[in-house]
């Protein structure tokens, strides 16, 4: 799961295994092997690809945020930082988010910066008909096309 989430953050950044290698001091072969999980980088090497990538390590290492990824696309922003703390429904045109479809696609948002907006959902839970789980996904935000705002923060 992180060898996937490390190509997906590499090739969204336009970056090769070699260029991520020389940028962070490993040989490529070192980046092969992290996005095979085949290894994992040591935590100074995390941190340093957490950098390169704009991401915080914890949503670099946590198992359950995952990365969605568009082709960029430049955005004006600064309607979106004003949505940090606040539930909204999203329009995205990536259908990965997968929401439960019985309700309204609602997310929180947990946080953002330039590239990224951290969501957090809930859905059913797989082979549920009532039990839910909290869902976190660190989303592209070139994939957001528009939102609406349900909850104000508080």
């Amino acid at each position: 799961m992180l060898g996937e989430k490390l190509m997906r953050l590499r090739k969204k950044h336009g970056y090769s295994q070699q260029e991520v290698a020389d940028l962070i001091s490993v040989t490529r072969q070192t980046i092969s092997n992290w996005e095979s999980d085949q290894g994992i980088p040591t935590l100074d090497k995390a941190r340093m690809l957490a950098n390169l990538y704009n991401v915080s390590l914890d949503d670099l290492t946590e198992n359950d945020v995952e990365v969605i990824i568009k082709e960029k696309a430049k955005k004006d922003l600064h309607a979106l930082f004003s949505l940090v703390g606040q539930t909204c429904i999203l329009e995205c045109s990536d259908g990965s988010l997968l929401f439960d479809t019985t309700t309204t696609p609602k997310a929180k948002i947990i946080d953002m910066n330039e590239d990224w907006i951290k969501i957090q959902y809930q859905r059913k839970s797989a082979g549920s008909l009532f039990k839910k789980e909290t869902v976190t996904k660190l989303v592209d935000l070139a994939t957001v096309n528009g939102f609406e705002v349900v909850e104000e923060k508080i």
